[in-house]
């Protein structure tokens, strides 16, 4: 069924890894069931403009993998398909808030990109999420002055060769606050 492909093949293939692992866990063949469901999700998985339910299980289950049998060979796969899934939701994720942003829908951006931040470090676009971060809390007035600072701080600091320092710099002297130096190991 996995191999055959389709929507309702992968599904049966899903249930059986699942049963399989359930009844034999402790096998070493367990790791490669839950490789497979995983890579049932990730294939299954859409783009980031699209609907996220694949994507978000396809997590769930690599996540489970590294939990589960983190010294199993498909680890170091797992590890790198789970970066690719994170980058697709994360970056499903910066654009809904990007949206809002440029609505100037600002309770609805902040809370977005707060989550998407925290959870998604190595997001290739963090960089950008962090300046939008600090420009919509900057328009939002200044009891938030204080967290736009370090959005735009940590832009300096954590990502000192984007395109984005030079703004993030200016915001923070209009914002009269320090300028960190760059961190030598994002360096």
């Amino acid at each position: 069924w996995y191999r055959q492909g389709g929507t309702s093949n992968l599904l049966q293939a899903e249930t059986e890894y699942k049963d399989f692992i359930t009844f034999f866990p402790t096998m070493p063949e367990a790791a490669e069931a839950q490789m497979r469901v995983s890579m049932i999700h990730y294939r299954e998985m859409d783009k980031a403009d699209r609907d996220s339910t694949q994507a978000r299980r396809a997590e769930q289950e690599f996540q489970r993998l590294l939990l589960n049998f983190p010294e199993s060979q498909f680890a170091p796969l797992a590890v790198q398909r789970l970066r690719e899934v994170q980058e697709v939701l994360a970056q499903g994720a910066f654009e809904v808030a990007r949206f809002y942003f440029i609505k100037a829908a600002d309770l609805a951006v902040q809370p977005r990109l707060k989550e998407m931040i925290e959870r998604y470090p190595n997001f290739s676009d963090s960089d950008d999420a962090l300046y939008l971060l600090g420009r919509s809390l900057e328009r939002s007035g200044e009891k938030h002055a204080a967290e736009a600072a370090a959005a735009y701080s940590r832009v300096v600091r954590d990502y000192p060769l984007s395109d984005r320092v030079k703004d993030a710099k200016e915001h923070l002297a209009g914002l009269n606050a320090p300028i960190p130096d760059p961190d030598p190991m994002a360096l």
